[in-house]
């Protein structure tokens, strides 16, 4: 039987005024004020339902505060933004698509994208690898033949990690305990890719970054940005995420990874210990995340469409599955639900026998002491005012710890100041990055005007991000990857 999760990883308390501003269990007064009246707006209208009759919320908390983080904590902001993704998923049908998606499709899907390696990093962030120069123009071009499937494979992979990668995150221990995990850590290596290279992906990578901004805003954590060309820009992502990347230089990219990432979950080609490479067939689990899934030994984390409810492993996903791993998958959930209660009938059952038990104790004790109080009083020393004195019920020594106070006491966590916590290379802005990453750069005829469009997007993506993705990408519309 899978063990229980092995003890906490040394995992480090940051800043919350850094890190986690703004995240559920850290919200200001006047944050929660907005979250408040940002559930009340969405139930009046129809897209939110709190918990009652035993029903859980139709949204987690964790979800719209995304959502309210990407629009500053502006109600309006984010109601637009919020109610403009929900109606794209019921019009788009995401979830049904997500819970049907073929498990072959997927998985080639997922040899374009980052890839999530399994690991996590020292605040808990599951840890993704991009590598751009995997993406060679075979496998492009292969992908890019069925192009009414493009946008619905990017849905399915922001899916799997909406639905699985960060929930499991969340329920596996990590520093800030009392604060879902809703973002992910990339390692975008851009190694040896040339700039004509560049050019032809522009397309593939700019969907993919419209998609995040306009459906799944703030989902994204710091990006490690390794062999970084001059050429590198912000053509390359919108603003919002240009604002996370941190360049790494060769000198120090081991070095600098290790102080927000574990060595043993850095991948062998960065200098770390973790045997894995971009586009192995899976992830490679560690040990802790094992055991909150319960997996026994040898048993892999299974591929393609999956989620992760209530502390168990559902399998979804269309052609593709077999049967017997639905069945497997299936009784290890029902195996779970049947131990949980099974211990909670036996706590309460042993509770109650263990008040049984105590109550005749109590009673037993009672009647003995009743006996020797009357005993004792027959020969009890007179007070001067001609009262008995009670032996046995002298007021506490001086020295005798004082009861148990029944008010609750909150125990408090040192968190390290700003100057105690590891410094990040400074993050790219138009005034830290030489002004070539800015500026547009003659490619080929016609060069200008199109890095004009592609920063086009941009702007309208940061401007309007609850825009429709085809709206926002129709300057990328002709193109070929």
């Amino acid at each position: 039987m899978p063990s229980a999760p092995p003890a906490e990883q040394s995992l480090e308390r940051l800043p919350t005024r850094t890190l986690l501003e703004g995240h559920l269990g850290h919200l200001t007064t006047q944050q929660q004020a907005v979250l408040d009246k940002f559930k009340q707006r969405l139930e009046e209208r129809g897209y939110y339902r709190p918990a009652r009759d035993g029903k859980k919320p139709s949204h987690e908390e964790n979800t719209l505060v995304r959502f309210l983080r990407a629009r500053k904590f502006d109600v309006n902001g984010a109601y637009e933004q919020f109610t403009a993704a929900e109606d794209w998923r019921k019009g788009q049908r995401v979830d049904e698509l997500y819970d049907t998606f073929p498990l072959d499709e997927f998985e080639m899907a997922r040899e374009l994208y980052p890839q999530w390696t399994g690991r996590r990093d020292k605040q808990g962030l599951p840890l993704y690898v991009f590598e751009v120069g995997a993406l060679t123009r075979q496998k492009t071009d292969s992908y890019a033949k069925a192009s009414s499937r493009l946008e619905p494979r990017m849905f399915a992979l922001y899916e799997h990690m909406l639905s699985f990668v960060l929930p499991l995150a969340s329920d596996t221990p990590h520093p800030h305990p009392e604060t879902p995990i809703s973002g992910s850590s990339t390692i975008v290596d851009v190694s040896n890719v040339s700039l004509r290279r560049f050019w032809n992906l522009r397309e593939h990578m700019q969907r993919a970054s419209v998609l995040a901004t306009a459906r799944y805003p703030e989902t994204l954590g710091s990006i490690y940005l390794v062999g970084a060309p001059n050429f590198f820009g912000v053509v390359w992502f919108d603003p919002n995420t240009v604002s996370k990347i941190h360049i790494l230089s060769s000198s120090s990219l081991t070095s600098t990874l290790a102080q927000h990432i574990s060595l043993s979950s850095i991948p062998v080609k960065y200098g770390g210990q973790l045997e894995w490479a971009f586009g192995d067939k899976g992830p490679r689990l560690d040990e802790q995340t094992r055991a909150v899934m319960r997996l026994e030994e040898g048993e892999e984390c299974p591929r393609g469409p999956v989620r992760w409810e209530d502390g168990r492993v559902r399998v979804v996903g269309g052609e593709g599955r077999s049967e017997e791993e639905r069945r497997r998958w299936a009784d290890r959930a029902e195996e779970g639900e049947k131990g949980e209660a099974m211990g909670v009938n036996g706590v309460v059952n042993g509770e109650a026998e263990g008040k049984g038990e105590e109550k005749e104790e109590e009673e037993r004790e009672g009647r003995e002491e009743k006996q020797e109080v009357a005993s004792a009083t027959s020969t009890a020393p007179t007070a001067s005012n001609g009262t008995t004195s009670p032996p046995y019920f002298d007021a506490p020594s001086p020295s005798a710890p004082a009861a148990a106070s029944s008010t609750p006491v909150t125990a408090k966590v040192d968190v390290p100041t700003a100057s105690q916590s590891d410094a990040l290379p400074p993050p790219l802005t138009s005034s830290t990055l030489p002004p070539s990453l800015f500026a547009p750069t003659p490619i080929e005829n016609g060069a200008h005007k199109e890095e004009k469009e592609a920063h086009d997007i941009h702007v309208a993506a940061r401007e309007n991000p609850a825009a429709p993705v085809k709206e926002l990408a129709s300057v990328l519309e002709g193109t070929t990857l």
